[in-house]
């Protein structure tokens, strides 16, 4: 497996092994709007996670089915839950689709390789190469089709950043100064963020921005040695998260041009972080709370304005996407 397929699953299971009580429980996709809640949007198989939702109300993700392997799934309000398929191979994941319902992700080939995919409902998943190795990754798509993601380069022994569009072949967004950076989101002006590794150690990553004909810029923290940033609106507004000094806990932020990085606060407990953000800056992602083990799905409006959004049951649960109407998605253990 590359390490960039474990860092999507990593970041799907981030935190499960501080809810081990909880082991035994079924995870669920989770769909919440203000006026009525919290949603359980099933499964097709075993446990399901929303990574992602549109403004139409379309969420994309994964589910583990019955042999154990994760699938891409497209659910709506009306037709359900739909498996994506793959690119041959056994496992998929989608990480995020646009306003026209196009969906991007990973996806395995009949080669065992991990490949970037572009899902349409007229031509199903198209593989979108890599650039240079064998291993890829679709991670965020804006309006106009433009994709970023992270793949290796031939002999995968790196990773980079890249950059996909229409009629432009793939390619590499640079680095902070080592030969490794992941992307995680793209705007509609194609600025992407993710994050990017400082020295040949692989420690610190840094977050980082790419402006279309600009130069990757490192981010900075919130005085740990480590921060990464996961979205990014229009207003190029920037949402992560960033060890704190002394690198215990980390902290979701939110970076502006004009006010660096902030620190948005938690719910009582250590640690939160900030996964997706809103056209009127309204961002989502998860928290502790004081008690021990539990960790919830929040929205921020701003430094420490945080509301807790609750869980299906479970003690644990974390928000992954926002739309523009408000709407939330994520994932939760059940009761």
């Amino acid at each position: 497996m590359s390490s960039l397929l474990r860092v999507w699953i990593l970041a799907i299971l981030v935190m499960v092994s501080f809810t081990c009580m909880e082991a035994q429980n079924s995870v669920h996709a989770f769909l919440w709007s203000a006026s009525t809640g919290m949603q359980d949007l099933g499964s097709l198989g075993g446990n399901s996670y929303a990574q992602a939702i549109n403004n139409s109300g379309q969420v994309v993700g994964m589910y583990v089915n019955g042999l154990g392997n994760y699938r891409a799934f497209l659910w709506t309000s009306g037709g359900g839950m739909q498996d994506l398929g793959t690119l041959g191979g056994t496992s998929s994941a989608a990480t995020a689709i646009n306003s026209k319902g196009e969906v991007v992700g990973w996806a395995t080939t009949a080669s065992s390789a991990s490949h970037a995919f572009l899902w349409t409902a007229a031509l199903g998943m198209q593989d979108l190469g890599t650039v240079g190795g064998s291993f890829s990754g679709g991670a965020s798509i804006n309006d106009l089709g433009w994709i970023t993601g992270s793949s290796t380069k031939s002999g995968d022994t790196s990773e980079v950043a890249f950059f996909w569009a229409p009629n432009v072949p793939m390619h590499g967004l640079g680095t902070l100064g080592w030969r490794d950076s992941y992307g995680y989101a793209i705007n509609a002006a194609g600025t992407v963020v993710g994050a990017s590794p400082l020295n040949r150690n692989l420690s610190p990553n840094h977050a980082f921005i790419h402006r279309v004909r600009g130069r990757i810029t490192d981010l900075g923290t919130l005085g740990g040695t480590n921060s990464t940033a996961l979205a990014i609106n229009a207003s190029e507004q920037v949402v992560g998260w960033s060890w704190l000094s002394g690198n215990s806990p980390f902290h979701a932020f939110l970076w502006t041009q004009a006010a660096g990085m902030q620190d948005l606060g938690t719910l009582g407990g250590e640690n939160s972080a900030a996964e997706a953000i809103n056209r009127s800056g309204r961002v989502a992602g998860f928290s502790d709370l004081s008690q021990t083990g539990v960790t919830h799905p929040v929205l921020w409006t701003g430094p420490n304005q945080i509301q807790d959004l609750g869980t299906l049951g479970g003690n644990y649960a974390i928000a992954t996407g926002i739309n523009n109407s408000g709407q939330v998605v994520g994932w939760s253990y059940l009761p």
